[in-house]
């Protein structure tokens, strides 16, 4: 039924905007979310391949939500349509943060409406853990955005000479290592100058001084990565002069949303330890997550998985425990004579059969005595699959 409805909205956009239209929703449900990934690059390719033979007139819209992702896969993306379609169009219902943005930046129209989001984008590498001897703070995200408003900030506070910089900088890489800043600044020019590459790649691309200031108004220090990006500011304050509004079809595209929205189940959190706390069970398999549509009238792909979760208990160094073993009667036949060798028979033949399944009812018993500490969570049977 909603798969049916979908299609039936797609096809409504198509018509009145003679376009081709393929959706690439990504979850954003709390603690379940997905991210944009190379793997969705040769789906995405599969199913406009399916949508041949082109008609030239017509324009790809590309309806797309998502909360970021792999900086290198917009460019992926907007590449291979590029190479498959003359015009090319973004709509933007919503949420559209981070990689998403970067994607709406190699449009020739960012369609947009009165809730629809785009967003600064940032760069920013995780250390790795490291052992308290260090002094490191372990999962630091390390952004060369944050070392420039640290700057800024001492700024701020009065003239600040060139040794108060080297100095605040020295006390930064005792806390990250050296290389990895380096790294962060690295990815930092890539992804600029792919945005670069992607504003040039448009039908009708702004002059060079223009694209220069919308990439450095993405990229501003001052600037939060979940700050929300309108309309009104993409055009006036980041220089998007390609943003659009078609106010008539925004109800078809938010009804559009919420349909991948129930799909994906955006607003029911995904709590599994919850679920585990409050039962026996050891172990549980969530089955079938779905995390990414990408969809056309033609077909559909998802993304989806199996979550496994166990819970993990804090074992004694010594472990001890007297099972009681009950054993059944023993009947032995009138006309047979009960010796020391029949019962020891019976008994050996009998513990053989049900003491392994006795011993391990009883340590299952006695192992859920113990505190649980934490649970794992192993994802199982992930991949795509038609719907």
């Amino acid at each position: 039924m909603f798969k049916e409805r979908r299609l039936e909205l797609i096809e409504s956009i198509e018509k009145k905007r003679n376009s081709y239209v393929i959706a690439y929703v990504l979850s954003d449900r709390p603690n379940a979310t997905a991210s944009i990934s190379s793997d969705a690059v040769r789906e995405i390719y599969n199913l406009l391949c399916g949508l041949k033979p082109f008609e030239k007139k017509k324009t790809l819209d590309l309806f797309i939500y998502g909360i970021g992702g792999d900086n290198d896969v917009p460019w992926q993306i907007v590449a291979m349509i590029r190479e498959m379609f003359n015009r090319f169009s973004v709509i933007i219902p919503y949420k559209a943060q981070g990689a998403v943005t970067m994607i709406a930046l190699g449009a020739d129209t960012i369609i947009m409406g009165e809730k629809s989001e785009l967003s600064p984008i940032d760069v920013a590498i995780t250390t790795p853990h490291n052992s308290s001897e260090s002094g490191m703070t372990d999962g630091l995200p390390v952004s060369v955005e944050d070392i420039k408003a640290l700057v800024a900030l001492l700024e701020r506070f009065g003239k600040v000479r060139e040794k108060q910089r080297i100095d605040a900088f020295l006390r930064t890489i005792d806390k990250v290592p050296p290389l990895l800043l380096g790294n962060v600044n690295k990815t930092l020019e890539q992804t600029k100058m792919t945005c670069m590459k992607l504003l040039e790649s448009r039908r009708r691309p702004f002059r060079n001084g223009v694209n220069k200031r919308i990439v450095a108004n993405l990229f501003s220090e001052f600037s939060s990565h979940d700050h929300c990006i309108s309309m009104s500011e993409a055009v006036k304050e980041i220089g998007l002069k390609h943003v659009k509004r078609v106010e008539e079809l925004e109800p078809i595209f938010w009804e559009l949303l919420t349909l991948y929205e129930g799909e994906l189940r955006t607003n029911e959190p995904f709590y599994p330890e919850e679920i585990m706390e409050q039962s026996d069970e050891e172990e549980r398999i969530f089955r079938d997550h779905k995390l990414v549509y990408v969809e056309t009238t033609r077909r559909t792909r998802v993304f989806q998985r199996d979550v496994k979760m166990k819970k993990l208990r804090q074992h004694p160094p010594e472990i001890q425990f007297n099972p009681q073993i009950i054993l059944p009667s023993f009947h032995i036949a009138p006309e047979l004579q009960v010796s020391e060798h029949s019962i020891f028979d019976f008994l050996q033949e009998w513990l053989q059969s049900n003491l392994p399944g006795i011993v391990n009812e009883c340590f299952n018993k006695f192992r859920k005595e113990f505190p649980v500490t934490a649970y794992e969570r192993l994802y199982l049977k992930q991949g795509w699959v038609d719907e």
